[in-house]
């Protein structure tokens, strides 16, 4: 089975509703800051459109207790925002965003190095991928 987990206990009623019948998943309300799970549990973490809306410093302890939960050699992926540089001419639509949507920690995220910060985690980061103004981030964590 999977574990789906959001703050929002409206999104994980709404999630229970809408998936129950496709897919075995136990959804829970919880923190990402202390995720509810058992060190080295998990195959895999995923993250949607989170990181950019997080301060830095939670940034970091959410992927490092993603790192922490996932088994040696378990993969973190995220999805979220390009970042400045990845597809240079979007960069000048990536400064712009934040004042355009009211998003307080986005200019941080385009700025963000997460191989260095998975690398601290324990995490080894492997690809990105862009997809128009999107990117998946894939890490691993180390044996």
């Amino acid at each position: 089975p999977a574990l789906g987990l959001d703050l929002s206990d409206a999104y994980i009623r709404h999630a229970r509703r809408h998936l129950r019948r496709r897919m075995r998943l136990n959804l829970i309300v919880a923190n990402a800051e202390a995720i509810p799970l058992h060190a080295a549990s998990m195959d895999a973490v995923t993250s949607i459109f989170m990181m950019h809306e997080l301060p830095p410093a939670v940034r970091r302890t959410v992927i490092g207790e993603a790192a922490r939960v996932l088994k040696p050699g378990g993969r973190l992926v995220l999805l979220d925002s390009l970042q400045r540089g990845d597809v240079p001419d979007y960069d000048g639509l990536l400064e712009r965003f934040p004042q355009n949507y009211h998003e307080p920690y986005y200019k941080s995220y385009v700025g963000e190095d997460f191989s260095s910060l998975a690398a601290g985690c324990g995490l080894l980061h492997r690809r990105n991928v862009t997809a128009f103004v999107s990117k998946v981030m894939v890490f691993d964590k180390q044996n």
